[in-house]
């Protein structure tokens, strides 16, 4: 990308003719060699940009930024931006996949997935042995990762459906089985399945991070 050398990290990509020919990189940075110019520039910068913000604070021409107290000690605050139009393509989708499917509830999806790719056979319990049937162990853990990742809480999601599924059993399976590594793993493994399935005609050929981890794979969140 045009210009991106400069945001480019010292350390890790630092010529290795850069003491013989400091100067030819500093240009091309458009960095001044002596450090006092470069402190000098900035504390310009940032002077410039507090009397600006100074002068628009007194005029009330912020936009919604305001110094209020907040403890008793000054505090800066920004107004929530206004609700943004949605846009056209995906107001277009979203019909189209209600006029295929209807309404989808967000629990479908997840069992969808899971019979798609398999994904909580990720998750192995801490305890030394368990005996719970697969097929339940599944339907516990979809209710607890669906419970977890919509914020309703395991509470709600055990007094609500008619899965069979007490508070007790659903924390048990949240305290034995969800941790970072089983979720890191699962992730993984829902990411690989949808680069596979992805169409290249619509997507591309190319990879869709820049881990470095090679084409269609993922090892998990960091």
């Amino acid at each position: 990308m045009p210009g991106a050398n400069r945001w480019r990290n010292p350390e890790d990509d630092l010529p290795p003719d850069f003491e013989d020919n400091r100067d030819v990189h500093y240009d091309a940075i458009r960095q001044p060699q002596d450090p006092e110019k470069y402190i000098g520039a900035l504390q310009k910068r940032l002077w410039e940009a507090l009397t600006w913000f100074d002068t628009v604070l007194e005029l009330g021409t912020t936009g919604g930024v305001d110094i209020v107290k907040r403890y008793g000690e000054p505090w800066i605050k920004v107004s929530p931006l206004g609700k943004q139009e949605e846009p056209e393509n995906l107001v277009a989708l979203k019909a189209e996949i209600e006029r295929r499917w209807g309404t989808i509830d967000l629990i479908d999806i997840l069992k969808e997935a899971e019979f798609a790719t398999g994904f909580t056979g990720e998750f192995t319990s801490v305890a030394t042995r368990e005996a719970v049937p697969k097929a339940v162990l599944r339907r516990r853990l979809l209710l607890v990762l669906f419970a977890l990742g919509t914020n309703m809480g395991i509470k709600r999601v055990a007094v609500t459906g008619k899965h069979g599924e007490s508070e007790a059993v659903l924390r048990r399976v949240r305290h034995l089985f969800v941790n970072r590594t089983n979720l890191r793993a699962a992730l993984a493994r829902l990411v690989n399945a949808t680069f596979a399935a992805r169409d290249a005609a619509w997507w591309g050929e190319g990879t869709a991070c820049a881990s470095g981890l090679g084409e269609h794979r993922y090892s998990g969140y960091r």
